[in-house]
């Protein structure tokens, strides 16, 4: 019987000492866990506007190829980039004007803005954001130091009496 009392002592210590202990990291590192996400988003953000970045660069790493290849090319790419005449009658005359314009700003504002609407796949857990509240992070510290005590307190090792064992000898 004093074995199973002894048991029950150790694993009950254990239990409330690690969940005490538990607690208490959470509130102490909570923060920097909620940080540890947000980098992680900036991260594949950045990730993904390095692959943006790099697409372009391929396209126009295949533009100057063409016109290497091509130099007739050039000379049509060139009135419509600088917003000339064209000088070849073969080819469609492209009017740009202030309403196209315009119209093709829109249409790229909205573009970006419905990619800024994408929530990331990482967002923060709801319980990490309760959890980083300064009200939570105090209970979860004070509680997480209580539940140590009790531990220490009440599932300790049992004195030995040594009053009693003197008596006796």
């Amino acid at each position: 019987m004093e074995k199973l009392e002894k048991f029950s002592r150790a694993v009950f210590f254990s239990l409330f000492c690690a969940i005490g202990i538990f607690s208490m990291v959470l509130a102490v590192l909570a923060p920097e866990w909620k940080n540890l996400y947000k980098i992680k988003s900036a991260t594949k953000q950045s990730e993904q506007n390095n692959s943006k970045i790099e697409q372009i660069m391929k396209d126009h790493e295949e533009l100057i190829r063409r016109i290497n290849k091509d130099p007739n090319m050039l000379n049509r790419i060139a009135p419509a980039t600088l917003g000339e005449k064209s000088q070849d009658h073969n080819l469609p005359a492209v009017e740009v004007t202030a309403d196209t314009l315009a119209q093709a700003k829109s249409v790229l504002e909205q573009s970006d803005n419905d990619e800024n609407l994408k929530v990331p796949e990482e967002e923060i857990p709801v319980w990490l954001q309760r959890v980083t509240l300064v009200r939570s992070r105090i209970v979860l510290f004070a509680a997480g130091a209580g539940l140590v005590l009790v531990s220490f307190v009440c599932f300790c090792a049992k004195k030995q009496n040594f009053t009693s064992k003197n008596k006796s000898a």
